[in-house]
């Protein structure tokens, strides 16, 4: 048996807060070791060849969140970090009835006004809204969460903070911070909106992250959670990043590499190893053990706590808090490969056109994602899926090697990861494809003709691949009762663990999911404190 002691710590993971954990602990002087299951660094933040000549994200495919400080500490830019603006946003349904939104004034007002007469005033106003509460989320981002119990002077001071924080908000915002927390999206959306196709559009906003209905209460978070992102300093703006989202990942792998981070790929971890009541390394498959007295996991609660560490060494009532903490997001996603540029029904001109450099929502109205959601909880794939989409390649070329070939994404919701009546996803995959392909031809009618090849991945598949236990893309959802200092549990809130030298810094822990980089980079605030 091969056994390797000579780092500080280890970080089990190169998804991207994996490798900010690495490059934070690293320039704080630590020699430090990331091991990834997969042959290539990124985890779900990835690009890579699915069918010949064509390249694309294979999960994670737009960009927003990423902090700015984490880009600006790492110096991603350097590494080749760029991003391309995603301006335009594309709601269309079936009927072929559309809003199609570029930021113009003048045109805005115009796609409103088809629909009503007073949605566009009351969209600023939400979004208004929206920002200013949003801003209280994006200042804890980068701060460690108060302990909810046992807790000392500098948790005070954090708790503090945020009470200031939401003082200073105006009463209307504290009303609308409590709504967005508390309340039902259906409620929110019947408040602000008059028409259906408006209110269709923002039922869309909660759904990627997500997994609820529109009566849930609290469910509305995901409204707030991705709204306090922001690209070249436009707050609230999304984006692609060229060559796909791989390119955040390599920069952060090049940038830890100049640092002295040694990343091993092809190296899946089997066990963490505990010498007493603390961390002495890690067991890879094959026998090899790596030690080191931190152990930093990338991976979820469940797969870190239950799978890797195992529940005799935990509390046990800790034990059924992690069990009990869930994780599903009911997500599938596809890349297809396309022979030329899609044309679609409702914009029959040729060539690249707006609606092309969109993010392209397919919803038929907000009942339509409260009927997905009904199906999929009765473990049946929604048929149609809500689906998300963009086609990268009308903005970078360089994900195809021939010029008018095109790829485009697919996010599916709501899919079941447990299918009704014993069916398998092995079994039942290839007929959930053609269905959504024979849904998508209804907005693309020459879809079949040009569809050149077609990659899924269901939420067993995002299991299979990169470790996300039950395909939850966000490591637990993002519910109220899940959040700050309850994420994933009050004894591990705080990056550390109950075991010493054990620590989370992924997306299962403050502040969520979404390619952000907050929990590695609190990970490793909280690793160096201790050390």
């Amino acid at each position: 048996m091969t056994t390797t002691s000579a780092f500080d710590a280890i970080v089990l993971g190169a998804g991207h807060n994996g490798l900010t954990t690495a490059n934070y602990l690293a320039l704080g002087g630590m020699k430090v070791c990331v091991l990834e299951q997969r042959h290539v660094v990124g985890g779900a933040a990835v690009s890579e060849e699915f069918h010949l000549g064509y390249r694309n994200s294979l999960a994670s495919y737009v960009v927003s969140l990423l902090r700015p400080e984490v880009v600006r500490d790492l110096q991603l830019t350097k590494y080749g970090y760029e991003t391309i603006l995603l301006q335009n946003a594309l709601y269309l349904d079936s009927a072929g009835d559309y809003l199609l939104l570029t930021g113009d004034e003048r045109h805005d007002r115009a796609q409103y006004a088809k629909y009503s007469s007073t949605d566009y005033e009351a969209m600023q106003a939400f979004e208004s809204s929206v920002q200013k509460v949003g801003s209280i989320l994006a200042k804890q981002w980068l701060r460690e969460p108060p302990r909810l119990h046992g807790g000392g002077v500098s948790d005070l001071l954090d708790a503090v903070k945020l009470g200031l924080d939401v003082y200073r908000l105006d009463g209307e915002s504290r009303w609308r911070l409590l709504q967005f927390f508390l309340g039902a999206p259906e409620s929110i959306i019947q408040r602000w909106f008059d028409s259906d196709k408006v209110k269709a559009m923002v039922a869309a906003h909660i759904m990627p992250a997500n997994y609820a209905p529109l009566s849930q209460p609290g469910a509305s978070l995901a409204m707030l959670h991705h709204a306090v992102g922001e690209i070249a300093g436009r707050p609230g703006a999304w984006g692609l990043v060229r060559g796909g989202m791989g390119g955040i990942t390599q920069a952060m792998a090049a940038s830890a590499r100049d640092k002295g981070v040694i990343i091993r790929t092809q190296a899946p971890v089997e066990k963490i190893l505990l010498s007493g009541d603390a961390v002495r390394g890690v067991r890879l498959h094959g026998g090899e053990e790596v030690l080191a007295p931190v152990v930093a996991a990338n991976t979820d609660p469940r797969r870190t706590f239950i799978t890797l560490l195992g529940e005799s060494h935990l509390p046990a009532d800790f034990v059924r808090d992690i069990k009990a903490f869930r994780q599903e997001s009911a997500s599938l996603r596809m890349n297809l490969a396309l022979s030329e540029l899609p044309r679609f029904a409702a914009f029959p001109a040729a060539g690249i056109g707006a609606h092309h450099r969109s993010s392209i929502t397919l919803i038929e109205s907000k009942e339509h994602l409260d009927q997905a959601y009904g199906s999929s909880r009765a473990g049946i794939p929604a048929d149609p899926p809500i689906i998300e989409a963009i086609i990268p390649s009308t903005m970078d070329d360089s994900l195809v090697d021939k010029p008018g070939t095109h790829v485009m994404s697919l996010l599916c919701k709501y899919m079941p990861y447990d299918l009704a009546n014993g069916e398998h996803w092995d079994e039942k995959k290839s007929a959930v494809v053609t269905r959504i392909v024979e849904h998508l031809t209804k907005f693309i009618p020459e879809l079949p003709e040009t569809l050149v090849a077609t990659q899924c991945l269901t939420p067993l598949d995002l299991e299979r691949l990169f470790g996300m236990t039950r395909g939850d893309i966000c490591h637990g959802r993002l519910e109220p009762d899940q959040l700050y200092s309850a994420r994933p549990h009050p004894a591990a809130a705080q990056y550390a663990t109950p075991v010493k030298g054990l620590y989370l810094c992924g997306s299962g822990t403050h502040p969520g999911g979404g390619v952000t980089g907050a929990p590695g980079h609190n990970a490793a605030r909280r690793i160096l404190k201790d050390r």
